[in-house]
Order: structure tokens, then C-alpha cells, then sequence
């Protein structure tokens, strides 16, 4: 029988006693860096849009390619949406547990797109009408969301002034750079405002798709002036009661304007082939230099860390051939 001390069984207390804290801490520091992600705790939770999860796409992004993308074409009077996988789950901000925000994601990458939404709308149109799964077919990572108050969002209607501050922390939460923003009608309010707000959020931003947005009458032309984002600006043909905002919006310098024909306020939903048609080849355009910058920047490291490989072998077969040297020399100095 094993007699211990009350010294050892002290030290064996404390022991056991550190490792319970320091797990705990560690749960604490892993459930931090989740960013506070809660998903929803339903059956729904992983949407497979259409038909078997199995049948996912192969994707080719369109970035790598040196020629623009082809045009969509309908399919028997409809578009051929692909099969992709959307993500679906809840995430709150500031840890504030009983405001979620619905998030609906798809694809990977390091090349984002943020879609908001109208406001007889939510996160479910753009998977209704297959931008998701265009994009991510394309490419690229989306992120769909119920701004506050619509869909299945649960935070409360924020009024104007904070629109770019929810903006704002939203993504950070989300953890986004390198990103577009597509943004109709009244998501401008949360958009716009964040644009403005400061130079730290248009290097963020790779591109804005703003469609037929309300809130522009609060900024003046200088303001345009100084946004430096390429800027696709998106009405229907009919929809004259925005032509104040295309105004505003076109004094960005590096703006350029869609007119969808056949199509009113909600022109992406009433043309979604023209739409995306433009939005693909738009999207090439903004990240498609970005693409070559870093495959050049890739290339770059590898050579100068195979170049930096070939030098280190070169002085090691250097040195290794100077101690033979000095091993035969010294040998044959002892035989002499």
C-alpha cells in the first residue's frame, strides 16, 4: 500500500486542479475566436438548393481565365441555375445574443461578395433567383444577408444614421476585405453611408453594385468625386423614380451605368439573365487584375525561395567540399 505525504497529495490537488483551468480557458479563448457563430439548430441548418447535396459543381473561377467569361443563355425558356450548396446559419454582433442576423453563404476563396436586399425583399431572393449559385459557380464567395428588421433577421429597424455603423460591425464580424457590395434599393442606406464614412472602408471594397439605391440625396457631388471603388450602377428602364440617384451616383469617377430594358425597380428580378450576364463580366473586370497581381507576386516568392534553396545547397556542397579538402590535406600530413 502506497502512503503519501500530504505534501505530495498537495502538489497532485494543485496539478489537477491547473489543468481543469487551463481547459476552461482554452474552451473560453476557442469559443471567442468562433466570433460568436451560432448556427441554427433545426434540419435546415445546411441547405442543398435543388436537388442532391451530392451534385455539387466543379468549379473553374472565371479569374483564371484569360478570356472574359462566356454569356448565360436560357434553357428552355429557363436559366440553368447550378446546383450549389448554400450555407445557411445565424451570427449576432457585440455577443448580443438576441439579435441574429441570417446568413446565407456560398462558394470559397478570397474573392467576397456582401449581397444585401430591397426592402420587400431578403437574403432568400438572391438564392431564388440563382445569384448564389452563379457566383459561387463563378468563383467566388458570397454572403447574403437579412438586414435588420426583414427576413429572418431579429435585430430591430435601424434608422438611417446607423445604417454604416451596423454595416461596419457586420463586417468585421464576417471577417470581409476584398469584397463587392451589391446593393438595392433601400440597403443604399446601410451601403452608401458606409462607403462614405471613411477611407479605411473603400480599400476594402473591391467594386459597389448599387441598384436603383435610395439615401444618395444625402451626400453631395464632392463626396461622389472622392470614392475611388469601381462602381457598376444598375436601374430598370422604367423606373424613373430613381433617376435622381443615377445622377448622384454617376459622379463617381470610375462609374459606369447599366440600364436593363424591359425591366422596373426591381430590374435584377424581372431581367435576372441580362442581370447576371453583367454582373459576371463586371466582376471579371474588378478582380481579374487583382488575380494576375498575386499569381506575380506568388511566382516571385517561389522563385526567391528556390533561388535562396539553390544558394544554400550550393554553400553547403562549398563548405562540404573545403572539409574533404582539409581531411586529405591534414591525412597527408600525418603520413609525412
Amino acid at each position: 500500500m502506497i502512503v503519501r505525504s500530504p505534501f505530495v497529495k498537495l502538489v497532485i490537488t494543485g496539478v489537477l486542479i491547473f489543468g481543469v483551468v487551463v481547459i476552461a480557458l482554452n474552451f473560453i479563448s476557442y469559443s471567442r475566436n468562433l466570433n460568436d457563430f451560432e448556427f441554427i439548430d433545426d434540419n435546415n441548418a445546411y441547405v442543398i438548393s435543388n436537388r442532391d447535396g451530392d451534385a455539387l459543381i466543379r468549379i473553374k473561377a472565371d479569374v483564371k481565365s484569360n478570356s472574359k467569361p462566356a454569356a448565360l443563355y436560357m434553357n428552355n425558356g429557363k436559366m440553368d441555375i447550378p446546383e450549389v450548396r448554400i450555407r445557411t446559419y445565424m451570427i449576432s454582433i457585440n455577443h448580443v445574443q438576441d439579435h441574429n442576423i441570417l446568413i446565407r453563404e456560398v462558394g470559397e476563396g478570397n474573392f467576397n461578395i456582401l449581397l444585401l436586399h430591397g426592402q420587400s425583399f431578403s437574403s432568400k431572393t438572391w438564392e431564388n433567383i440563382g445569384t448564389l449559385q452563379y457566383l459561387a459557380s463563378w468563383g467566388y464567395r458570397a454572403f447574403a444577408i437579412d438586414l435588420p428588421g426583414y427576413g429572418n433577421s431579429s435585430l430591430p429597424v435601424v434608422q438611417e444614421i446607423e445604417g454604416a455603423q451596423w454595416l461596419t460591425r457586420l463586417i468585421r464580424t464576417l471577417r470581409l476585405s476584398n469584397f463587392v457590395i451589391i446593393s438595392p434599393s433601400m440597403s443604399g442606406r446601410f451601403s452608401i453611408p458606409y462607403i462614405m464614412q471613411s477611407h479605411t472602408n473603400q480599400q476594402l471594397i473591391r467594386g459597389f453594385i448599387p441598384i436603383s439605391p435610395v439615401g444618395t440625396n444625402n451626400f453631395q457631388t464632392a463626396d461622389y468625386e472622392k470614392v475611388k471603388i469601381p462602381t457598376l450602377i444598375v436601374h430598370g428602364e422604367s423606373d424613373k423614380k430613381f433617376q435622381s440617384a443615377i445622377q448622384s451616383l454617376k459622379q463617381i469617377p470610375s462609374s459606369q451605368i447599366l440600364t436593363i430594358k424591359n425591366a422596373s425597380h426591381a430590374c435584377y428580378i424581372d431581367q435576372p439573365l441580362d442581370f447576371h450576364n453583367e454582373l459576371r463580366q463586371f466582376l471579371y473586370t474588378v478582380y481579374r487584375p487583382i488575380y494576375i497581381e498575386q499569381y506575380k507576386q506568388r511566382s516571385l516568392a517561389n522563385a526567391t525561395s528556390s533561388s535562396s534553396s539553390e544558394n544554400l545547397n550550393t554553400s553547403q556542397n562549398k563548405i562540404s567540399s573545403n572539409l574533404t579538402s582539409n581531411r586529405k590535406h591534414f591525412q597527408s600530413k600525418q603520413s609525412i
